[in-house]
């Protein structure tokens, strides 16, 4: 068993004790302290940390089957198990000088991103001043430090950049109350007129097109992966893994549930055998496209073939196959399990609730993710705003 491995079996280990903590975990609407300090200690945030740095180096696969197992235990968490991974991924894209300051004490940080440009950043000597609000920082609860975009403007030309700060330059403001997804504290980061030095920024192209200043300090194929397919598809890991936590729960409540009227036994009756067994199919061939797409992104970096754009549009079309499918199905479940689910402490009712929240998110838009697929797929341009 390789390193990735034990990882996923660890947080998979932990998943029951995600699921006691989740009433909690909305309660307070972010994670328990006691949540961040279990996970921190399967491994999974130092998992795409370069070795240099004291973390693991390894692939999106390993990391995104264990955020699945986080998922399947509770939706908040295993959101922000992919969050705070991934970040510290893109930490190891910025200048050398940036991931020594973030990565000086403990071989992961804990990081919100918020990639919707609706700051601003003037030039200054040596750096930029930024300015700005932006909505869904999901982890910020627990950050020591954010990333925001902003909008630079230099000769005539408009620039997004990618600016990294530390958490006492950034103000957060109480708005998330949700119906679903309560836990990931995606509260409002505001950030005035702070300076950030050049080397605690990057352009958005760069990441984009997998020409970060980091992959000329990291020779490993992997921080040379493009952003938008390796953030589509490992943030569709924890949604899958919510529906297959949903499928678990379904198969164990089938067995011993009786129906309130006719005395009968669920798992006797063959509408329950039959979503039982839908559900599973459809499932597994999630996870296996999932797999698929996340196997082929890193081969072809691998290989030096570089992600085309048939490969960027593909990710962005499996990311939101994968979220539509585990929407389906946790609410076709929800529905045959009955309404006893819809009590506050079920778990069944939170991952519906979260399921459908998390969904909404604009990289598992189902219709702007098939349009794309299909323009590119017919020779045709994507367009110059799309998220791809």
């Amino acid at each position: 068993m390789g390193y990735g491995d034990e990882i996923v079996r660890r947080v998979r280990e932990l998943a029951p004790v995600l699921t006691e903590r989740a009433r909690e975990t909305e309660d307070l609407r972010r994670l328990p302290d006691g949540t961040i300090e279990d996970l921190a200690g399967t491994g999974l945030f130092g998992m795409l940390v370069p070795k240099r740095f004291g973390g693991a180096e390894l692939g999106f696969e390993a990391m995104a089957a264990a955020c699945r197992e986080a998922g399947a235990g509770c939706g908040s968490t295993g959101w922000l198990s992919v969050i705070y991974t991934l970040h510290n991924w893109m930490v190891a894209l910025f200048p050398e000088q940036a991931q020594e300051e973030v990565w000086a004490e403990r071989p992961y940080a804990l990081i919100p991103c918020v990639l919707a440009p609706t700051g601003t950043a003037e030039p200054a000597d040596g750096g930029h001043r930024v300015t700005g609000r932006w909505s869904w920082g999901s982890g910020v609860m627990h950050a020591d430090h954010a990333m925001v975009m902003g909008l630079v403007s230099a000769d005539g030309a408009i620039e997004p950049r990618l600016f990294l700060l530390p958490r006492a330059d950034v103000t957060v403001h109480d708005v998330w109350h949700t119906s679903g997804m309560r836990g990931t504290g995606s509260n409002d980061i505001e950030v005035a007129d702070v300076f950030v030095p050049a080397h605690r920024s990057v352009p958005l192209a760069a990441l984009a097109e997998g020409r970060s200043p980091g992959a000329d300090v990291h020779p490993a194929a992997l921080y040379r992966v493009p952003l938008v397919p390796v953030f589509a598809l490992t943030s569709a890991a924890p949604v899958l893994g919510m529906a297959e936590g949903v499928l678990a729960r379904f198969g164990e409540r089938m067995r011993s549930r009786r129906m309130a009227y006719s005395g009968e036994r669920q798992r006797d009756l063959m509408s329950g055998q039959i979503r039982l067994a839908a559900a599973t199919a459809d499932l597994a061939a999630a996870r296996l496209l999932l797999e698929d797409a996340l196997r082929d992104v890193s081969e072809a970096a691998a290989a030096g073939d570089g992600i085309d754009l048939h490969r960027r549009a593909r990710a962005r079309l499996v990311a939101a196959h994968v979220a539509g499918t585990a929407r389906r199905v946790v609410n076709e479940l929800c529905s045959a399990a009955g309404a006893s689910t819809q009590f506050a402490d079920s778990p069944f009712q939170r991952a519906q609730r979260d399921v459908n929240t998390i969904s909404g998110h604009v990289v598992f838009d189902p219709d702007a993710a098939y349009a794309l697929y299909g323009r590119v797929e017919l020779g045709m341009d994507p367009g110059p705003t799309v998220l791809v």
